[in-house]
């Protein structure tokens, strides 16, 4: 602010003080009008983002319910968890009881070299040793660089052969030993020798680790089997104890020789727990609205986005979808969220939500509940369609955005407004010392001619007296 150290100086009437005075009355009204259409602003900026998570917050859940497979939980359980359990894939399960009798498990074959006296310095041979696995034929070249038990055995490893080899220390020596990748007769391992002594089948030099069917130099210390087991009276053979694809969605996992009654049941729970998720995001959403723009009758308050029409317009949209009926139910004994036990509480607009119902519509009516929510043939559910409307409330050019985008440019105006007014306020103390100033040399032009006159008035007045 500008000023002028003598100011008032000459009158003792026009001041700075004076002047800030005024210039602080004309600054204030307009000042508090900005002050009150920001904070306003800034309030509503913040009650749109308010409503925005809350809708992000229940697109979650509606989008989980809008799968078709949102209704479809299974769950796998095992009578003796022990012999086998199950896991299960919702998506292409169905109830069902599977009687196991498991009779054998699948292993995978490991082979044992014979004992060498160190593991990094005797040679073993050189020469070519193939692997074949599955029928695959891996060819592995043995010469001066890796001719000992860690060199075969890092030579192996890198091959990719699908066998494992490692180095053991028995104590009393050293020995090879060669582990099929998988388990099963289909992936046991077949080692044969092109030595380059030009013996491919006796004990020394390469042919010493020679497994082929007929010359069996290599010991079998565990040997190649497929699991076996009946269910429900079928016999099956399998490569590994994960068995997969015997029943549509269900993984048996064999633990251990003996018996088991799996069961593939539908998880009430789980659902339940979907559908609670959609009305617990919902109600929330509800508690937002309620704090921004409800209204209290009985204070005469009400939020800050009180008769808004965007919010209205979420809140007539979501409820109207509540008590639709989706394409495909119009003669289903389900037809409304009611039907299931989700119904609105007028005096809060927030869901109630009947467990015990739902659980009971779920068991008798899978199919009509899936048509309820998700997105089907027969069209698109409650679920389905609530998430294409959240989606269209929040993106970028969406209702609540454009809002948003409107109330940031009042704040931009708002700031351009202020910067005007402080160079209106800035000329208007510019004028007020100019004018103070010629007040104040004028009245100091009539005091000092006053004085003057007084002065002169004086001098004459002795004279007079003495005549």
């Amino acid at each position: 602010m500008a000023s002028i150290s003598s100011l008032g100086a000459g009158s003792g009437l026009f001041t700075n003080d004076l002047v800030n005075q005024l210039v602080s009355a004309e600054r204030a009204p307009a000042e508090l009008r900005l002050n009150q259409r920001q904070a306003e602003a800034e309030a509503e900026i913040s009650a749109y983002g308010k409503i925005s998570s809350a809708l992000e917050a229940l697109k979650e859940p509606l989008d989980a319910l809008s799968d078709i497979d949102s209704m479809r939980a299974f769950v796998g359980s095992s009578s003796n968890e022990s012999v086998a359990t199950a896991s299960v894939d919702v998506s292409s399960a169905s109830r069902g009881s599977y009687s196991l009798d498991v009779q054998q498990l699948a292993q995978a074959q490991s082979l044992a070299s014979a004992s060498f006296a160190d593991r990094d310095t005797t040679a073993v041979g050189t020469g070519t040793l193939s692997l074949n696995v599955g029928g695959t034929v891996t060819d592995i070249t043995v010469d001066g660089s890796n001719n000992t038990l860690d060199g075969l055995a890092a030579a192996i490893n890198d091959s990719n052969a699908g066998v494992s080899a490692s180095v053991i220390d028995t104590g009393s020596g050293f020995k090879l030993v060669l582990s099929a990748d998988e388990s099963g007769t289909a992936n046991a391992v077949q080692v044969s020798v092109t030595d380059s002594d030009g013996d491919n089948t006796n004990a020394s030099g390469l042919s010493q680790f020679a497994f082929d069917g007929v010359t069996s130099n290599m010991q079998e210390t565990v040997v190649a089997k497929d699991a076996i087991f009946n269910i429900n009276g079928i016999e099956v053979t399998q490569p590994g104890n994960t068995i997969e694809g015997v029943i549509d969605g269900v993984t048996f996992n064999l633990l251990s020789v003996g018996t088991s009654v799996v069961k593939v049941d539908q998880d009430p729970d789980a659902v339940t727990e979907r559908v609670q998720a959609f009305i617990d995001k919902f109600n929330e959403l509800q508690d937002v609205v309620s704090s921004v723009a409800g209204f209290d009758s009985g204070s005469g308050v009400g939020g800050v986005l009180s008769g808004d029409s965007a919010v209205r317009s979420i809140q007539n949209t979501l409820r109207g979808m509540l008590t639709s009926i989706p394409a495909g139910l119009e003669n289903s004994p389900i037809r409304t969220l009611g039907d299931i036990g989700i119904t609105t509480d007028p005096s809060t607009g927030k869901l109630e939500f009947d467990e015990s119902l739902f659980k009971d519509q779920l068991q008798g009516y899978p199919d009509s509940l899936t048509t309820l929510f998700a997105e089907t043939d027969s069209g698109d559910g409650i679920a389905a369609k609530m998430a294409v409307s959240l989606d269209g409330f929040l993106k970028s050019d969406g209702l609540l955005d454009n809002r948003t985008d409107g109330l940031n440019k009042t704040l931009e105006n708002i700031s351009d407004q202020r910067i005007r007014l402080d160079d209106r306020i800035a000329s208007y103390e510019e004028r007020l010392i100019r004018q103070f100033s010629a007040a104040d040399s004028l009245i100091a032009q009539i005091q000092s001619t006053g004085n003057y006159v007084s002065q002169q008035l004086a001098a004459i007045a002795p004279q007079s007296s003495s005549e």
